[in-house]
């Protein structure tokens, strides 16, 4: 059975309810805060799985609307990027950045080390760390075929494999985590000025149509405008993911507005239609898995996939946490630590997302976490696996 863009789109708002559904109902998902696409998505693609194995029956998704999406969310995210609310998070996004280059490193070593334990090109180690975790599938199939040139057959397979089982990992480890840290430490969560109050959401839903239709169309726009810086700068061989063109088209949107509004774009807006993007970029993302493919892949793409999550909960609960200041913030930092170095960022603030829904705001680490994950962390990622293809 094979489904159009559209009946995919709607196969995935299916999933979506399903996850809240699920998290409603099920003790085990609320007390974790795990996210609700994520465990909806893997609970969809396990019995899809299951059934394409014992030749019942087979979905294939035309997931054309996914990139789409990811564009999106990451657009509200550039638009996130202040300039004045920088210089209020600097020093904590300059630690944070310095943590995530710290962690990329840790990813090559420990990598490299396993592959040349197991007898197997050092590249394989960094293929199925820093190049499918941190930079995710679209990294992975955008170095695939350096790698493959390199000499790692299949490499675009394997990248892909195991970036879809860090998202996976990195969506099932990350809240979990966090939400240890809360309660084990007893961490408190006040009631920030940013939270929104019921009269505020009963607010935001009355906006205008008209409102809601001007900012679609102003995130188009940056989306339009973006995708062609991207394709700008990979014309001039620097190879980077889609997407980043239009967070920085989206931040420099946002900058005008701060010193003088004249678009009048609501960053509110703009955050709330990027949530609805994250929500089904996620719940797509999750639910195509291919977990046939991942039990199928080599022993080592497991092993791999095993130890980088290891290495990353315990940064995410060791430094990270403690740099950031050992409070509820720095629990849900923590939380978008391990989404974002074993997925996407997408996967950072579904982790995040996920606990400020039940524990109450969390300012900073929305504003460190996707400065960090999203603005920063891939162009030194895409700078350190050019140096390992050059040099290993």
């Amino acid at each position: 059975m094979t489904l159009n863009a559209i009946q995919t789109l709607a196969f995935t708002a299916a999933v979506v309810y399903l996850g809240r559904y699920l998290r409603t109902r099920l003790p085990f998902i609320m007390k974790y805060n795990l996210p609700s696409p994520v465990i909806a998505g893997f609970l969809v693609a396990a019995v899809l799985a299951l059934l394409k194995t014992n030749n019942i029956f087979e979905i294939t998704f035309d997931k054309a609307a996914e990139q789409g999406l990811m564009i999106a969310f990451f657009a509200s995210i550039g638009y996130s990027a202040s300039f004045r609310l920088l210089k209020e998070g600097g020093r904590a996004v300059v630690l944070f950045l310095i943590l995530a280059v710290i962690g990329l490193l840790l990813q090559i070593g420990a990598g490299v080390g396993a592959a040349l334990a197991m007898d197997l090109p050092p590249l394989m180690g960094v293929l199925t760390g820093t190049v499918a975790l941190v930079g995710g599938p679209g990294t992975a199939l955008a170095f695939g075929p350096a790698f493959e040139a390199a000499g790692i057959k299949g490499a675009s397979v394997i990248g892909l494999t195991s970036a879809m089982g860090g998202i996976l990992l990195g969506g099932l480890v990350g809240t979990p985590l966090a939400t240890y840290l809360i309660q084990k430490k007893n961490l408190t969560y006040p009631k920030s000025k940013e939270t929104p109050s019921s009269d505020q959401v009963t607010l935001l839903k009355s906006f205008p149509n008209r409102d809601l239709l001007l900012h679609i169309l102003a995130l188009t726009l940056i989306m339009g405008l973006g995708t062609a810086l991207s394709s700008w700068i990979n014309d001039l061989g620097v190879t980077l993911p889609i997407y980043i063109g239009s967070m920085i088209i989206a931040a420099v949107v946002r900058n005008i507005e701060d010193i003088r509004p004249t678009f009048k774009i609501s960053s509110d807006w703009i955050e709330e239609i990027g949530q609805v993007a994250l929500t089904l970029f996620i719940a797509m993302a999750i639910m195509s898995l291919r977990l046939e493919e991942l039990k199928n892949a080599a022993l080592p793409i497991l092993i791999f996939l095993s130890l980088q999550t290891v290495l990353v909960a315990l940064i995410a609960i060791g430094p990270s946490f403690w740099y950031s200041g050992k409070d509820y913030d720095s629990a849900v930092t923590s939380a978008g630590y391990v989404g974002f170095m074993m997925g996407t960022t997408a996967n950072a603030m579904a982790n995040m997302s996920a606990l400020v829904d039940r524990y109450g705001s969390a300012p900073r680490a929305f504003l460190v976490v996707p400065l960090v994950g999203a603005c920063f962390i891939d162009f030194i990622n895409a700078a350190l696996i050019t140096l390992c293809l050059n040099y290993l």
